[in-house]
């Protein structure tokens, strides 16, 4: 696992551990998710996003066949709330686990785009969540 990565399954399994449940890690996949379409949109583009995505959806789903259930339709821009939904029918651990390997095989895909310095400096301030707090935002100019 990548240590960014790293950062989000400790701060869904401190959830977890604190009794928020699935409600409040999906909650949290959810914010994640769309801090990362915040900032890479303007780069790549949203239905550059949404391939992106789709394709991190379609290579998880190997190792966590619930994930096939989150993607959206067709056409369709990336609708976190379908995996949320889909999170919240799994264990907490199964769902942590996926949800962590979810965001491992983007930040994959995303270096093979853009290369991983690039890659590290858009999504480190996201993926360096240090609690269940709000998400970190870098207004640096």
């Amino acid at each position: 696992m990548q240590p960014q990565v790293h950062q989000v399954d400790r701060v869904l399994r401190r959830i977890a551990a604190d009794g928020g449940g699935m409600e409040a890690i999906a909650a949290r996949t959810v914010a994640l998710w769309t801090e990362v379409a915040r900032v890479l949109v303007p780069i790549i583009g949203q239905r550059g996003m949404s391939a992106l995505y789709e394709r991190a959806l379609h290579l998880a789903a190997a190792q966590h066949r619930w994930l096939g259930q989150a993607r959206g339709e067709d056409g369709e821009l990336p609708v976190f709330s379908s995996l949320a939904r889909a999170a919240s029918e799994q264990a907490v651990d199964d769902a942590i686990a996926s949800v962590t390997t979810l965001f491992e095989t983007f930040d994959r895909l995303l270096v093979t785009l853009i290369g991983a310095s690039l890659t590290e400096r858009l999504l480190k301030p996201i993926w360096d969540v240090p609690s269940a707090g709000p998400i970190r935002q870098d207004t640096a100019p």
